[in-house]
């Protein structure tokens, strides 16, 4: 089932640069393709405070020609990942957790 509350399971940085945002956790960096952001402000946004439709309402401010299914779609891809978590019905915060093994690259081809 799907998050109702994202949020991210890692407590690194998130970095951009070079059309990429790198994931830095306790012991790997994941780096995904975000050549104009939108992973990073999705990221940001997934902090567990927001359901899902009120992160996308959110970030269509900066980007107006994103869709509600793409969205949703990256979210997913997001979660499959093991970056994304729910905030709902958990105890703690959840952060500092890894869920992914190695130094990977993904694009996150919904945005």
């Amino acid at each position: 089932m799907p998050a109702q509350r994202p949020r991210l399971t890692i407590m690194g940085p998130l970095l951009r640069g070079s059309g990429e945002l790198h994931i830095v956790g306790s012991n790997e960096v994941l780096t995904v393709a975000d050549p104009d952001g939108t992973v990073h402000s999705l990221l940001a946004l997934a902090d567990g405070s927001r359901t899902r439709s009120e992160i996308y309402a959110e970030l269509t401010v900066n980007y107006p020609l994103l869709g509600e299914q793409d969205v949703e779609a990256a979210l997913c891809e997001l979660e499959d990942l093991g970056l994304l978590e729910d905030c709902i019905g958990r105890g703690g915060s959840g952060r500092g957790r890894q869920m992914w093994r190695g130094p990977e690259q993904f694009v996150i081809s919904s945005l």
